[in-house]
């Protein structure tokens, strides 16, 4: 009897030891597979977020090999090397000489230089106004023509000091107004196409005329104008698809940091801290000195 309860015994021992060990790889396989999930997971995020950021690349280079508009050809600098090589042929000797002693007679080509970028910036808002960017894309490369326009225009003018015709002020070369307009006529000639690039360009030459007719500059300074205006639209708009790219990687960090910001605010409410950085802003006057000021302090 002793000898078949010390079997029983014994059976159930190795049973035991065996259904242990059964479970024990079998923890050791959900282990395993549990890893190779979240490891699949990570590696699948990885390729997915990579492949994010090569398609957005790839987007923005095509973008700027199917836009005409900003796509750049050699032959866009035609018009502005002769023009401003012509213009710049007219300095001092004036080349095309206009000078007379007649008075300036209207103002209107103050306010005529704006209508082109003014039309530039408003007809992509009106319904059935066909245009090529969206309002920020126009900002950007608007914003950008002129910074370029302004920057060799005021430049060329402390360079080169070419008095003016009526004043002698040496300031003529080349023309601001003429500039700015031919730089309008030529962004709307690039968003909106040629029909309203042409009624641009006609306040456009009116401005450049004007400036002649007021006997404000020589026409070798308007000729400079406007080939300056034209060259800088089609920097503006060569340099569009490069400030896009800056633009969305800029704000998507951004965005990030501003997810991560809200995770921790929250993360600190919860741990019963305050989610907020209370500041004070106390205003003081000083009777003696007679000013004002204003003191700040906040809280971390």
């Amino acid at each position: 009897m002793r000898y078949i309860f010390a079997s029983f015994f014994l059976l159930f021992n190795l049973c035991a030891t065996h259904a242990h060990g059964v479970q024990a790889d079998t923890l050791d396989i959900e282990v395993e597979t549990a890893e190779a999930v979240v490891a699949d997971a990570v590696e699948t995020t990885s390729i997915d977020l990579v492949a994010a950021d090569t398609t957005a690349v790839a987007d923005a280079a095509i973008t700027a090999v199917d836009d005409p508009a900003t796509r750049f050809r050699a032959r866009q600098l035609a018009f502005p090397a002769v023009a401003i090589a012509l213009g710049g042929a007219g300095v001092k000797n004036h080349l095309f000489d206009t000078n007379s002693d007649r008075e300036r007679w209207t103002t209107i080509d103050d306010q005529l230089q704006y209508v082109p970028i003014v039309a530039y910036a408003g007809l992509g808002f009106i319904p059935g106004v066909k245009h090529r960017h969206n309002f920020g894309e126009r900002f950007l490369a608007g914003a950008t023509a002129y910074v370029f326009m302004t920057g060799m225009a005021q430049g060329l003018k402390h360079i080169v000091r070419e008095p003016r015709p009526d004043t002698g002020k040496e300031n003529s070369f080349p023309s601001d107004h003429t500039a700015t307009a031919f730089c309008g006529a030529e962004l709307c000639r690039l968003e909106y196409g040629n029909a309203y690039g042409a009624a641009a360009y006609a306040f456009a030459a009116t401005t450049g005329v004007m400036r002649v007719v007021n006997n404000r500059h020589w026409c070798n300074d308007v000729l400079a104008g406007a080939g300056i205006g034209f060259l800088s639209a089609h920097i503006g708009y060569w340099l569009l698809p490069w400030e896009k790219r800056l633009c969305q990687r800029v704000f998507h960090r951004k965005k990030h940091k501003s997810l991560n910001n809200s995770y921790n605010t929250n993360a600190s409410g919860a741990d019963g801290g305050s989610s907020s950085t209370p500041f004070i802003l106390a205003p003081s006057y000083d009777y003696e000195t007679r000013t004002p000021s204003l003191s700040f302090s906040m809280r971390f």
